[in-house]
């Protein structure tokens, strides 16, 4: 080795002190931004040529050190299990909030809640039995029918006002799955060109990763990497993202609530065929859409025509004062279409037989029905105690997965986040580097002076 080229490997060696304290202090600026990946410096070092020649051959003099590249620092199989675990997380949190919207649409236990009316309202009935001929408690038994249907409609109406707004969610979730997608297209694009360059495009790959884990969280695709840097979304084996090109999604959404033309569900919108979402927060508001929220529409419904036959019923079969036949207390058989019909206290059915005997056996029996087996509070209590154990069933899986995925998020951390103390401990090793670089150049710059002197 010549001293001139002894100055080339100082002069390299300094290069690649400064490269990896550039990088050092990249990450340590960085170290609270949100998805930014740490960075290393690479290094091989130079040999001689191991190449023979016809005339010559190598000393084996060394050559120094070379600068391949700057390495992120990510773990694949850690990546795709965060892509799993917060597409779970995601879809069980929609499911928790949609049960908890419903407790609080019903509200049970309450003083004053459904249950409680229709006691009251059965209850009422034992005051008219004492008192056959008062129209003072007949007018009761009116008002307390008029607050459980009125108390049944506003429950009809705060859940399809809930569904439509689990819709509007599912549409504004869709759309922003077609921007990320295009996003993600666009960012792989730039990646291949800057790779296929000799770059490394190591923010834009940080940006679109953490624009695959928001596409991840909402739809459940799987992330699998492409050619020259790029990554590629699937859902169920259809592509999602492809290089730089994107598929959009779609709406397939019912006319309105009842969805009494099919489920709501989400379709490719290039060939209509439905789109198979594997997890993540559009799976859990699909969920709500097509089985919870009319699940819970459907048992109220049955409360409702229940409640109505069953009073209907035994007023058909008592008197009232003038004689005839109960008419019907209620109309209609759903939640959303139940309403008090009879307006005239005296039509109220109390007897249990015709003139000249007027009685309240008729409206004992009515009120013996409050602990009918297959009776309406037997369906409505059903009704509660089925939707707070499968809410409490979600919470429960939603504090046991947001343990898991903390725990991955931790992993991924320990990864590929930046450490403080161990990038402090990298600038002082890359100082000392950079300082042993400039004091061999200074020796080698000596020496040469010295050889240059002796020859004058």
């Amino acid at each position: 080795m010549t001293g001139f080229s002894s100055l080339n490997v100082g002069a390299q060696a300094l290069f690649a002190a400064q490269r990896a304290l550039d990088v050092t202090g990249q990450n340590v600026s960085n170290v609270n931004t949100d998805g930014y990946s740490r960075q290393r410096v690479q290094q091989a070092s130079r040999g001689g040529s191991v190449v023979p020649a016809l005339w010559s051959r190598s000393d084996g003099s060394v050559g120094g050190v070379d600068v391949t590249g700057i390495q992120k620092i990510r773990d694949g199989f850690l990546e795709a299990r965060a892509h799993q675990e917060h597409a779970t997380n995601a879809g069980l949190g929609a499911l928790s909030r949609t049960y908890t919207d419903l407790e609080s649409t019903f509200g049970e236990p309450s003083s004053t809640g459904l249950q409680a009316q229709m006691t009251s309202f059965w209850n009422s009935f034992q005051d008219v039995a004492n008192n056959p001929g008062d129209a003072a408690p007949a007018s009761l038994v009116l008002e307390q029918a008029k607050t459980v249907a009125g108390t049944v409609n506003g429950f009809a109406t705060r859940l399809s006002q809930q569904w439509a707004g689990v819709r509007d969610e599912v549409y504004k979730n869709v759309a922003n799955v077609n921007a990320l997608a295009a996003d993600v297209a666009r960012l792989n694009g730039a990646i291949r060109s800057a790779t296929l360059n000799g770059g490394a495009p190591n923010e834009l790959s940080d940006k679109r990763d953490v624009l695959v884990l928001q596409i991840a969280e909402a739809t459940g695709a799987v992330a699998t990497p492409g050619d020259n840097g790029a990554v590629n979304l699937t859902l169920a084996g259809r592509t999602l993202v492809s290089n730089d090109r994107s598929q959009l999604l779609q709406v397939q959404d019912p006319p309105g609530y009842p969805a009494s033309l099919g489920p709501m569900g989400i379709n490719w919108a290039a060939t209509g065929q439905p789109a198979a979402i594997g997890g993540g927060t559009l799976q859990g508001e699909l969920t709500s859409l097509n089985v919870t929220i009319p699940g819970a529409m459907a048992d109220l419904d049955a409360v409702a025509k229940q409640l109505a036959t069953t009073v209907n019923a035994q007023q058909a079969a008592g008197f009232d004062r003038s004689g005839a036949n109960g008419a019907p207390m209620f109309a209609g058989s759903t939640a959303a279409s139940l309403a008090v019909v009879l307006t005239d206290p005296t039509g109220l059915a109390v007897s249990s037989a015709g003139p000249p005997v007027f009685n309240g056996d008729n409206a004992i029996a009515m009120s013996a029905h409050a602990s009918d087996a297959s009776g309406p509070d037997a369906l409505y209590r059903d009704m509660m105690v089925r939707l707070g154990v499968q809410g409490q069933s979600i919470q429960r899986r939603v504090e046991t997965q947001n343990t898991v995925t903390g725990q991955v998020d931790d992993a991924r951390q320990s990864v590929s986040g930046v450490s403080i103390d161990e990038e402090m401990t990298n600038l002082m090793a890359f100082q000392h580097a950079y300082s042993a670089a400039a004091k061999y150049i200074t020796a080698i710059d000596t020496t040469l002076d010295t050889l240059i002197t002796m020859t004058r």
